[in-house]
């Protein structure tokens, strides 16, 4: 009851509760999962944020900075309260991560004008495992995305068009491919109310224009155009080429098993009763309020499909889908249920919801990963193996700094295709005067992260630092200047204490 005596609407009640099965689903995963490249790059970049560092310039990356942002607000916290930087992080992630599946229940409520698919829909988006996963293995920016992308569709259904400008600029800004559905939506949005079309359209764009004009003076007050530039714009125009669903489908298969084909099936639906309502609405000479929200949202899920298929790296990529599928799944239900009796249409949904719920339960404990202090102490130990005072730098291995609580030389820690092709276009003397600047700083240990891209490098490692092994997702180097002694207690330290 509310503290007038009075109950609680279901308005309320409802997405509470979703959010709060979400956070005992999600926590069931842990806090312990080994900390892959990227969720460490926002762990990075959040740390130097809270140091003062702005986005770009603690570590160059080609996303949007709200999620080193997010993570640095964590990871504040977290110092507060006596938790190290990664579970800190993780833990305002895992808030987040419940706050997507509420505010999916408002969305889904709102716009189907169902209390059930205000509760099928958050149940069904708990099955999603990559984003499950994800939870509390992050942090992930794309988490920040969905949030934004949930709000403002929902605002976008409400008509409150300038509120969702600045959700959808918040949603680019943590990943620019967001305003691709969220734009598209809004312009279905627009097309079907009946506002005013020119003056909704520019309630729209003057919203997005509030948080990237304040984004824009924050990097210009901090001297960091030129890195933010770089990194968000940039890199991504001529430099970056995606795969595509087909040859990412493996690695989408592996990320989230058996939901794969609910995430493409509530999709589909999505789009095919967003069709059914335009054909209705024509028949009809007008649009109900559920068909126009199914219209808006039906848009938006054809376009996130469509630059899913044209652009997909991993698990992470096929978030801006999810909400979409998972009202899509919802909607299927709730006309399903309409077909049947009161009771029959109760007992559908309820029992949809329990084993969605009750599955993930148990996917969240048996797929739960503890590899995070098994790097800790390959870290902690291999550093500890070196003179005092001895230098780290990291090449595509952002878990090694972050977890040495150690400020990488540069920000240049990320090596893939794009990024080592942009930076040699535009660092001063290439990628061969870094590859000198390295060699004269001779840093005592160098941690190149799998798969990087570092031919650029290859002849400083193999004429100044010898192979002292492996960790989780890493490989050390070590200066010869070390002397043979302490290279080979190298190779003996990490043979014990890595996780091959």
């Amino acid at each position: 009851m509310s503290p007038g005596g009075r109950r609680l609407s279901p308005a309320v009640l409802d997405p509470v509760a979703a959010g709060l099965v979400a956070l005992v689903v999600y926590a069931l995963h842990g806090f312990e999962a080994s900390l892959g490249r990227d969720p460490a790059t926002f762990v990075y970049g959040g740390q130097r944020f809270v140091d003062g560092v702005p986005p770009y310039q603690g570590i160059f990356n080609s996303v949007g900075p709200l999620g080193d942002m997010a993570a640095g607000v964590g990871i504040r916290l977290g110092r507060h309260v006596g938790l190290d930087d990664v579970t800190g992080a993780r833990l305002l992630y895992l808030l987040l991560s419940a706050a997507c599946v509420a505010a999916l229940s408002v969305l889904a409520r709102h716009a189907l004008s169902s209390r059930a698919a205000g509760l099928l829909a958050p149940a069904v988006f708990l099955t999603f495992a990559g984003f499950s996963e994800l939870a509390t293995a992050g942090p992930r920016e794309k988490t920040v995305m969905v949030l934004c992308l949930e709000v403002a569709l929902l605002l976008l259904l409400r008509r409150r068009w300038f509120g969702a400008g600045v959700l959808t600029a918040l949603a680019a800004l943590t990943w620019q491919p967001a305003i691709l559905p969220l734009a598209a939506a809004a312009a279905a949005a627009i097309l079907v109310s009946a506002d005013r079309r020119l003056r909704a359209a520019a309630a729209y764009v003057g919203g997005g224009l509030v948080p990237t004009a304040v984004m824009v003076a924050y990097f210009a007050a901090e001297g960091a155009s030129k890195p933010a530039w770089w990194g968000f714009v940039r890199v991504n125009v001529g430099y970056t080429t995606q795969p595509t669903i087909l040859d990412s489908w493996q690695l989408l298969a592996d990320d989230y098993r058996w939901s794969l084909a609910l995430v493409l099936l509530g999709c589909a639906l999505s789009i095919a009763l967003a069709v059914r309502a335009l054909v209705h609405s024509r028949r009809r000479g007008g649009f109900t309020d559920v068909e126009r929200a199914i219209v808006v949202l039906g848009t938006g899920a054809i376009v996130s499909g469509l630059w899913s298929c044209y652009a997909i790296n991993g698990a992470g990529d096929l978030f801006v889908v999810l909400p979409f599928a998972a009202v899509g799944v919802a909607a299927a239900l709730v006309e399903l249920g309409s077909r049947l009796s009161p009771i029959a249409a109760r007992r559908l949904w309820v029992a949809t919801a329990v084993v969605a719920v009750a599955s993930s339960c148990v996917a969240a404990v048996v797929t739960r990963d503890t590899g995070l202090p098994a790097e800790r102490r390959n870290v902690t130990r291999m550093l500890a193996a070196v003179p005092p005072g001895s230098t780290l730098q990291s090449f595509y291995a952002p878990e090694v700094p972050v977890l040495a609580h150690r400020r990488n030389p540069d920000p240049w820690q990320l090596s893939n295709e794009a990024i080592t092709t942009f930076l040699d276009d535009h660092l001063p003397g290439g990628l061969a005067g870094y590859a000198d600047q390295v060699s004269r700083s001779q840093p005592a240990l160098i941690v190149v992260g799998r798969n990087a891209t570092i031919d650029w490098l290859r002849p400083v490692l193999d004429r100044e630092y010898a192979r002292v092994g492996r960790g989780a997702h890493w490989t050390w180097y070590a200066s010869r200047s070390l002397g043979h002694r302490v290279l080979h207690h190298l190779h003996e330290v990490n043979r014990a204490t890595a996780d091959h």
